[in-house]
């Protein structure tokens, strides 16, 4: 009996496989690099940083629409099968974040091209999400009060959110898009 090869479905390419496969890597790299570095146990770098909006950032910056999606959806969930970190309750919180970060960015690329604030409301609209996925089920967040958390998140992420805008404003000089809401430009 001949063997049938079977064709992989449409939407997962090979290109599409690499770039995920590179930024899973770095979805999990960046977290782990920051949890590393030595700092008071209660400073909590991590969730300072926002290590976990990187590599969904950089997809949807260079145009990547189907992997910045599959990072956003995959990443949190990778981080705690591999790390335990964020709890399954955060990772929930996470994707959430995380899927409304990238369809935001994706939007303003779209309507206004890459400026450097891009990830400032991107991120604002995923912690808006975020509160009311928590509103909806309190135990996301621990029963904390869902206003009070979001507003405590936000003032905490401030670092993280300047890091976003940093990783915007170097796609911007060293990485220029090729139009609205594209790819690189090619040299």
């Amino acid at each position: 009996m001949p063997s049938v090869v079977r064709p992989l479905p449409r939407f997962l390419t090979v290109s599409l496989a690499r770039e995920l496969g590179v930024l899973l890597a770095l979805s999990v790299m960046f977290p782990f690099l920051i949890h590393v570095l030595p700092v008071p146990e209660t400073s909590r770098l991590g969730a300072r940083l926002l290590p976990m909006f990187y590599a969904p950032l950089l997809a949807a910056l260079w145009g990547r629409v189907a992997t910045a999606w599959l990072v956003a959806l995959i990443a949190p969930w990778l981080n705690w099968a591999l790390t335990r970190h964020p709890a399954p309750a955060g990772a929930v919180v996470m994707t959430i974040e995380l899927l409304v970060f990238v369809m935001v960015v994706r939007l303003l690329l779209t309507r206004t091209g890459v400026r450097w604030f891009l990830a400032i409301p991107a991120y604002l609209a995923g912690m808006g999400a975020a509160l009311a996925a928590a509103a909806v089920v309190p135990p996301l967040i621990g029963g904390r009060p869902p206003v009070a958390w979001v507003q405590q998140s936000v003032v905490m992420n401030l670092p993280g959110v300047a890091v976003l805008v940093l990783i915007t404003c170097a796609v911007l000089r060293f990485y220029p898009p090729a139009g609205k809401g594209g790819g690189p430009a090619t040299a």
